[in-house]
């Protein structure tokens, strides 16, 4: 939370934003997780409807703050709103009409009984309609069951684009070809599995037995084969195996492919751009996941003003700001995959390598190499210890092999 949002808000409202004890925190992370997963979702901002005056006078703002009312959130997912329609307005696009589904719970008897509604919602006005039997007719229509209004000129309802905007409530999921990557990879799963049954019985054959032989062969424990032809013999017919690794690399294939899709999402995308801007810092690319964030902030702006506007609160509701600084660019990926092929390969040194990631910032730059390497002297110690090994029971336990020095040890200041 920013600086600007109303003490009101802070104290009153967020740490118990949907009336059901979640705190913002809470309801923020389900909501970009809900838009994430289908490329938007919804909150609601409403406010409990209140009793009418026994004066009969208009109700004041004193008096709901008498009575404890107060605005609250509702997600909304995006298979519950029904419909949606908008116009422009000003330069912006203003919504006039919204439907959502909503299913809620009465008690019947000693047993819960869940039934549907259809919240409509208009600038000023919010309606109810639930399914109800016709005298004469068999089927339920809807009808309306209550309606009141809302003193708002405009749909208290917030949308959270996780992706590119393809119009009013359309977007294409950002996870979408992973999902598709996923089902994928549970169908060659099963198909892995089922070759696993198959190879691991071999079946049990015999060559020069004929149609007319008629007494049953019986395979078992103190059985003997019997077979009428003298060149006839018994033997097992196994799988070769070579559909076994070709599925496992299938696998293997398929879940690196997954894992750097999810990879592409922080990686900086400054689109397109002239030479001279793609000299310029890096850091003023932005990558999906932050533009996702850019988007939430601004979602949640949002919900905080008419938040606001419920409350009477003539400064506004105020901003937030979420941490932005989780990019990777792709060439500094590539160079440290670059990097630990070179180290596993043996052609740098332990040294070598830790240095370079202490100049990319992913160790610290107060990061003591010989301190480190004491700690990793002492783990190898301890696990040879547990596994009862002594490579060399002769050699001072503080001092490496003679003929068997590291390679890349903070001493070491050459390639080995």
């Amino acid at each position: 939370l920013n600086d600007d949002v109303p003490a009101a808000i802070q104290e009153n409202i967020l740490p118990d934003v949907d009336l059901q004890g979640n705190n913002l925190d809470v309801f923020a992370r389900a909501w970009f997780r809900e838009g994430m997963a289908k490329a938007f979702a919804h909150v609601l901002i409403d406010f409990p409807r209140p009793a009418p005056r026994e004066d009969g006078q208009p109700r004041t703002l004193a008096d709901d703050r008498a009575e404890g009312l107060r605005p609250y959130w509702v997600l909304i997912k995006p298979e519950c709103l029904l419909f949606a329609r908008a116009e422009v307005i000003n330069g912006s696009e203003v919504l006039q009409h919204v439907r959502i589904l909503e299913h809620y719970t009465e008690q019947d008897g000693f047993a819960e009984v869940t039934k549907v509604r259809i919240r409509v919602l208009e600038p000023g006005l919010v309606q109810l309609w639930e399914p109800r039997k016709r005298s004469g007719k068999s089927k339920e229509e809807w009808a309306l069951v209550d309606e009141w209004g809302t003193g708002l000129d405009y749909v208290p309802l917030v949308t959270f684009y996780a992706a590119k905007k393809q119009g009013l409530m359309l977007a294409k999921p950002p996870l979408l070809d992973l999902a598709w990557l996923n089902v994928s990879h549970w169908q060659s799963t099963s198909d892995q599995r089922h070759i696993l049954t198959v190879t691991r019985f071999p079946l049990l054959a015999c060559s020069g037995a004929t149609g007319e032989d008629s007494d049953p062969v019986v395979i078992g424990p103190n059985k003997i084969l019997y077979n009428s032809d003298p060149q006839g013999r018994f033997y097992y017919v196994e799988h070769g195996g070579a559909a076994i690794s070709a599925g496992r690399q299938d696998l293997q294939d398929l879940e690196h492919q997954m894992a750097g899709y999810g990879a592409e999402f922080l990686k900086k995308k400054p689109g397109d751009q002239t030479a001279t801007a793609r000299a310029l810092d890096s850091a003023e690319a932005t990558s999906d996941l932050q533009a996702m964030a850019v988007a939430f902030e601004d979602a949640v702006a949002q919900a905080l003003d008419i938040t606001a506007e419920w409350m009477r609160l003539a400064e506004g509701g105020g901003t937030v700001e979420l941490v932005k600084e989780y990019d990777i660019d792709e060439q500094d990926a590539s160079g440290l995959q670059a990097l630990q092929v070179a180290r596993d390969k043996r052609d740098i040194s332990r040294k070598a390598y830790l240095n370079a990631l202490i100049l990319r910032g992913i160790l610290p730059e107060d990061f003591d190499m010989d301190e480190d390497w004491e700690v990793l002297q002492e783990e190898i110690s301890d696990a040879m210890a547990r596994a009862g090994l002594d490579l060399d029971p002769g050699q001072r336990d503080d001092q490496p092999p003679v003929n068997n020095p590291p390679s890349g040890g903070p001493s070491d200041g050459g390639d080995q």
